[in-house]
């Protein structure tokens, strides 16, 4: 797997430059030109250096990959064996540049921070978002609308003939749930109207499997079945990335507008994950059980409880596939953006560090 784990990188980051200033890089409005860039290197081998005050991002054999002034940028993120040099090190140190580790599937392993003061004006900004009510509302609901109308796309471009009333009733119900979003004036409200949207969906969902592997309802913890199984892997997977998406936009997973913080809980990275689950990991989940390559024989019960879990074959035939849909390039998701879902995650985790600081509106992608 990890052959097929480092292409996925490289296809989804290779050597990249993010936008975390939401005036597109030319600082604010009164002329602050903040420095604006997160760089994002996944190619294997590859080292990162400081030189003639610029950022050099060099291949394994050598060659330079990316040149850009040091002080345009604000943050790095490292995926997979990527190579730090003493001098980027300290130079990140001094500079207050925030260093992300991650693993080559996207996975937090750690990061860098110097003693400046910009990661704790980002903190009070989150803190104060996140205890403020009418802040912490409208970013849910649009947190929320989001993931609804993409399980309303995935019901719509899934649904087969035999089963059309139902998925049909899911989809109605869906929309009445995003209206009720829209008027929702409470956290509690809004996750009042998402479970019952949730409640349909996955009923759906579970319709539209193969007969040996529907199932009725939900089920987390814990699993009750392979898809479900499958399901919780994938939102794990997914929720890693998450966390590593907000670290290198300079924010803090565990403070949550929709989820609420709780121990041991990344709840900002759940707010995130939120849009993605349907448009990655169940519309991966429905396709591997559609086209047979998941199946029964892919799930192991547990010897001291209920449930099923994956084992090993099938978390493998689910990283492969998680990875081919998180480097999938779409172009219509974002106004004026182009990238991999991958990208996409972290441009959304831009946008609310963006929303956070500045206030600047953050809203969900388009999948249609």
């Amino acid at each position: 797997m990890a052959a097929a784990g480092d292409g996925a990188v490289r296809r989804s980051f290779g050597v990249d430059l993010g936008d975390i200033d939401p005036y597109g890089g030319i600082g604010s409005p009164d002329g602050d030109r903040a420095p604006t860039k997160v760089i994002y290197v996944g190619v294997p081998g590859a080292t990162v250096r400081v030189a003639a005050g610029r950022l050099v991002v060099d291949s394994p054999d050598g060659v330079a990959l990316l040149s850009v002034p040091a002080g345009h940028v604000r943050g790095l993120a490292l995926c997979g064996p990527v190579g730090l040099s003493a001098g980027a090190r300290n130079w990140a140190l001094r500079g207050d540049v925030d260093v992300v580790f991650a693993s080559w599937r996207g996975q937090y392993l750690g990061h860098l921070a110097g003693a400046g003061t910009r990661r704790v004006e980002r903190l009070r900004a989150l803190l104060g978002a996140s205890d403020d009510p009418g802040r912490a509302v409208t970013f849910g609901r649009a947190v929320v609308t989001a993931k609804l109308s993409k399980q309303a796309v995935l019901l719509h471009r899934s649904r087969r003939q035999e089963r059309h009333d139902q998925v049909d009733a899911a989809i109605l119900g869906i929309i009445r749930s995003i209206d009720s979003v829209a008027g929702a004036t409470s956290r509690d409200e809004i996750m009042g109207a998402e479970g019952a949207a949730a409640r349909a969906y996955f009923a759906a969902l579970g319709a539209l499997l193969p007969a040996p592997l529907r199932f009725a309802t939900r089920s987390r913890r814990p699993p009750l079945d392979v898809i479900n199984s499958a399901l919780s892997f994938g939102y794990t997977l997914l929720l890693g990335e998450a966390v590593t998406a907000l670290t290198a936009a300079g924010l803090d997973p565990a403070i949550g507008l929709l989820h609420t913080p709780a121990d041991r809980r990344p709840s900002l990275a759940l707010d995130l994950i939120e849009e993605f689950r349907p448009y990655v990991v169940d519309q991966v989940v429905l396709h591997l059980a559609r086209t047979g390559r998941l199946g029964l024989e892919h799930g192991s019960e547990e010897t001291d409880r209920a449930g099923v879990l994956l084992n090993r074959e099938g978390r493998a035939v689910l990283i492969d596939a998680y990875e081919q849909r998180m480097a999938t390039v779409t172009r219509s998701a974002l106004p004026g953006f182009t990238g991999s879902i991958r990208r996409h995650l972290h441009r959304q985790a831009q946008r609310l560090a963006a929303w956070v600081e500045r206030d600047v509106p953050w809203d969900g992608l388009e999948w249609r």
